[in-house]
């Protein structure tokens, strides 16, 4: 009897305690709530398309990302007091149709970014998307406005004739807005990719963009160099820099944007961006190893024309991009034509069927001369695409 009542008193005891336990756990829980926040978010855009380039048989295809660029994300918060804050984005690029991840190899590939905020601005660590580019939390390109279509689809794209900067390791990015009109951002890299080496021997980024935005109206630039230490697939280690300039302006009319865009780019190793880049492999100037040591690279100015507004409870918007490229650099086939032009007229229609989904139809054609006749499948081309787009 007397065992009974002493493991009574104990089992009583730990009850007593467990629930203290809880209670405490319960009001760290809520008081960590009210100092900071994480939040899950993301897009899934999923559809199929159809593609025919010059001279090969029309395909049809799953296409995701046709209209933004599949993806999710975490992101979170907390209050450091005086007006200061720490933050983090962590977000992943998805391929719907078949599940995987954007990049092999990369788990946080759109973004792992800590930022340090306050009045002052902020300043942000990790893998980033560079400002000349659409993609993370310091990409520059959607703040602006500047792609009239509003679409990811390989030539609907901005980077579908703009050459863009990519995805940034190692990088720092500083961002303040001196006044409410006006965004100033600064950024770096030591070792795009890597910085296992010497920083003597890193491929080094710098990238500044000037914002001025108010009532309907932006006006963007954005400056960016990356100067070559390493050899990489397009380019010698002696290769040299590639110096990129952009200016975007727009401003809303009623329901109406008109857009207009210009790009110069000195010593590029590529034409366009990401899965529409055109290499100097492309276009008939010898093969990888043959072109990559060349100190020079491409020298292009592209334009871009477009506008958006209403129409039948949606919205249509419209595109013209017009890139013209010169190959700088040695050629290890003789009487190589250097020089060329394509341009990529675009249409969208978007179809809003609630506030986080819509759905939307889409086309561009596109037409290469001159050297771009080297790839001619993929330079002069008809795609179209059709899909939903869902955000969360």
């Amino acid at each position: 009897m007397h065992f009974l009542i002493e493991y009574k008193e104990k089992f009583s005891m730990s009850i007593k305690i467990i629930k203290s336990a809880a209670a405490i756990t319960c009001l760290a829980a809520m008081s960590a709530a009210a100092a900071s926040s994480v939040s899950v978010y993301g897009v899934i855009d999923t559809g199929f398309g159809v593609s025919k380039g010059k001279g090969q048989a029309a395909k049809v295809q799953a296409i995701s990302g046709g209209n933004a660029a599949s993806r999710w994300g975490l992101k979170g918060q907390e209050d450091l007091g005086g007006g200061n804050y720490v933050k983090f984005v962590l977000e992943q690029g998805l391929k719907i149709n078949n599940g995987e991840g954007q990049t092999a190899g990369v788990l946080f590939d759109r973004d792992s970014l800590l930022i340090i905020g306050g009045r002052w601005g902020e300043l942000g660590f990790g893998r980033s998307g560079s400002l000349m580019g659409t993609t993370g939390y310091f990409g520059q390109f959607p703040k602006m406005s500047a792609n009239p279509m509003a679409c990811n689809y390989l030539d609907a794209a901005l980077i579908g004739s703009l050459v863009n900067s990519g995805m940034l390791n190692n990088s720092v990015t500083y961002q303040v807005k001196p006044t409410n009109t006006i965004t100033l951002t600064a950024q770096y890299s030591n070792g795009i990719s890597t910085d296992e080496a010497k920083w003597a021997k890193n491929n080094h980024y710098y990238g500044l963009s000037a914002q001025y935005k108010d009532k309907g109206f932006n006006l963007g630039t954005i400056f960016t160099v990356i100067d070559y230490r390493q050899s990489g697939v397009n380019n010698g280690a002696d290769s040299d820099p590639t110096y990129n300039l952009f200016f975007a302006i727009n401003q809303t009319f009623g329901d109406t944007r008109v857009h207009f865009d210009y790009q110069h780019v000195w010593n590029s190793r590529s034409l366009g961006g990401g899965p529409n880049a055109f290499y100097a492999k492309d276009l008939g100037f010898g093969s990888t190893a043959a072109v990559k040591g060349s100190k020079k690279g491409f020298r292009s100015d592209t334009f871009v024309i477009g506008a958006s507004t209403s129409l039948a409870g949606g919205r249509i918007f419209g595109a013209f991009k017009w890139n013209m490229g010169k190959w700088q650099g040695t050629s290890a086939v003789k009487h190589a034509d250097r020089d060329g032009n394509r341009w990529v007229a675009s249409l969208k229609y978007q179809y809003p069927l609630s506030k986080r989904t819509l759905v939307y139809a889409l086309g561009t054609y596109a037409r290469g001369t001159g050297m771009f006749d080297e790839a001619e499948a993929k330079a002069t081309r008809l795609l179209t695409a059709f899909g939903v787009q869902h955000n969360f």
